[in-house]
């Protein structure tokens, strides 16, 4: 199977790595964190990508003690590798072969590049205290009338599997994960033609009704989880 994060298959379809869209997920992640009074000393982020998300959250929690990224490619180390600090570094490591223990580990989309995502999480489930995940909710009613847009998103950004909120919930706790909160993210493309603009406006309303109805119908959303790792 090609590996598109090691040959510039997915650095040249996203030069950033994403980190544009850093600031908004660590802004969800302090929320959970917060109103949950979740402390933590140590964190480490399971595919990192850019590193940016540790960037910013050591920010926002200076009481941080250390920040570890890891990731599988090198493509992505050689961004992330410019943002270490005292507090912060980068490795280019599977986390699922090391034998270390955090307070608190980030998941951030990945879940849904990992062929074996159930094996990931078992694996994952004795590395911390508290797990984050954040999960695009690309099943939805209007990606089952556009399937090319699942097409797509497996294209461009390795999507390989597609979630409804319940679903991902129900194998979460059945791998060990319980659920203590979540709040829904907002879709971040850009929307550039008149029907783009017309289907996020629509989106947004729809979504201020009623949360997971928009999720569920015309998508775009991603849900971030707050999990407790049970013993």
């Amino acid at each position: 199977m090609q590996d598109i994060y090691n040959d510039q298959t997915y650095l040249n379809n996203n030069p950033t790595w994403g980190e544009e869209d850093s600031p908004m997920k660590v802004e969800a992640i302090s929320r959970l964190l917060k109103k949950n009074s979740i402390s933590f000393k140590t964190v480490a982020e399971a595919g990192c990508g850019s590193g940016e998300i540790l960037v910013q959250l050591e920010k926002q929690f200076p009481t941080a003690e250390h920040l570890y990224g890891f990731d599988i490619s090198n493509d992505a180390l050689a961004i992330s590798i410019k943002k270490q600090t005292e507090k912060i570094r980068f490795e280019n490591v599977d986390i699922t072969r090391l034998n270390v223990h955090f307070d608190l580990l980030l998941v951030i989309d990945v879940l849904e590049h990992i062929p074996d995502y159930f094996k990931f999480l078992e694996n994952i489930h004795d590395k911390s205290n508290y797990t984050i995940f954040h999960i695009p909710l690309d099943m939805s009613v209007w990606s089952l009338f556009r399937e090319k847009m699942l097409i797509e998103s497996k294209s461009r950004v390795g999507h390989i599997h597609a979630f409804t909120e319940e679903f991902i919930l129900d194998i979460l706790e059945d791998h060990g994960y319980e659920i203590i909160d979540k709040i829904y993210t907002p879709p971040t493309f850009s929307h550039h033609s008149l029907k783009q603009k017309i289907t996020h406006g629509f989106r947004s309303f729809l979504f201020l009704l009623n949360k997971k109805l928009a999720s569920k119908t015309i998508g775009g959303y991603s849900i971030m989880v707050l999990a407790k790792n049970k013993v």
